[in-house]
């Protein structure tokens, strides 16, 4: 690997913050030669600092590592990834959680370089990305997945902490559940992003789009989940959020649903303070808190 070059960045000590170093476009996969980057934000200081894990939205179909809302964790004592993942239809599912488990491997691999903490690692994804965390999530050490031939196949690629913001759940009721302002005839039409991403129509490959679902690996060891949807979301059906957060509490896992009843999709409102201040609670709580730390203390 090329050596890094690190650019720093000052965030205003008035916004609670501190700076951090910004180490651009680090390669963390290989899959069939090409080259997966990673931007990782890791705070001044000696660390070891928890991790956020940022999956980027876009119907899996388009989107990029630059920017999204956790970027700003950084200046909250976070290191932060924002990672790229293989787009369909080049690219169909599973590759895009083995990426993104490729992501995970990465990172404790290369924890003591940066001050990680490897027992602290989050995931934090928005839209098709919130999708994606949330498999992260329940989907720890499943074979069928990890995609180990990407890299570090001897560290783990589970995580400690899910925040999915409007994330997709289940593809094959996605249709039935839409709003009438979804933006198109049907969300089972090959042309559009679940089946582009199956590489199949969903509703003639049920079995492996059953394979896409969270719900399908929700164990009672899984980690804490924050979900937010808004009620108004003409892309993904606010019931999807609802499906998972159901299925989770009922395999007694700890979760939080947050539904707002106007909000559309990826709304402005998810950036509002009150609702960017649960975000930061429920991180602090499963990352930094007291029981994080302890966690983190016996790894």
């Amino acid at each position: 690997m090329k050596r890094l070059l690190p650019l720093v960045f000052l965030v205003a000590a008035a916004a609670r913050g501190g700076s951090f170093t910004t180490y651009d476009s680090i390669e963390y996969a290989r899959p069939d030669g090409k080259r997966l980057l990673m931007d990782l934000r890791v705070p001044e200081g000696d660390g070891p600092f928890p991790v956020i894990l940022y999956l980027h939205s876009g119907a899996w179909v388009t989107g990029d590592r630059f920017g999204g809302p956790a970027v700003r964790q950084a200046s909250r004592g976070y290191a932060v990834a924002s990672i790229d993942y293989e787009l369909a239809p080049d690219a169909i599912w599973p590759a895009q959680i083995e990426d993104c488990k490729a992501a995970v491997r990465w990172l404790r691999a290369n924890a003591a370089r940066f001050h990680l903490d490897p027992a602290r690692i989050g995931v934090f994804g928005t839209s098709a990305g919130g999708h994606l965390a949330a498999i992260l999530g329940t989907s720890s050490e499943e074979p069928s997945l990890e995609g180990l031939g990407l890299g570090n196949a001897q560290f783990s690629s589970s995580v400690k902490a899910v925040v999915d913001l409007y994330g997709p759940t289940d593809l094959l009721k996605m249709d039935e559940q839409k709003l009438p302002c979804y933006p198109g005839l049907s969300a089972n039409a090959s042309y559009m992003p679940p089946s582009l991403l199956m590489g199949c129509a969903i509703q003639s490959c049920k079995e492996k789009t059953l394979t896409a679902n969270p719900i399908t690996y929700v164990t009672p060891d899984d980690p804490p989940f924050l979900i937010m949807q808004g009620k108004a979301d003409c892309l993904v059906p606010w019931q999807q959020s609802q499906m998972l957060y159901d299925a989770l509490r009922a395999r007694g896992v700890e979760a939080t649903l947050v539904l707002l009843p106007t909000a559309q999709h990826a709304d402005d409102q998810f950036d509002d303070a009150p609702n960017a201040a649960i975000v930061d609670a429920f991180l602090d709580r499963a990352l930094k808190g007291a029981a994080a730390r302890k966690r983190a203390a016996r790894r």
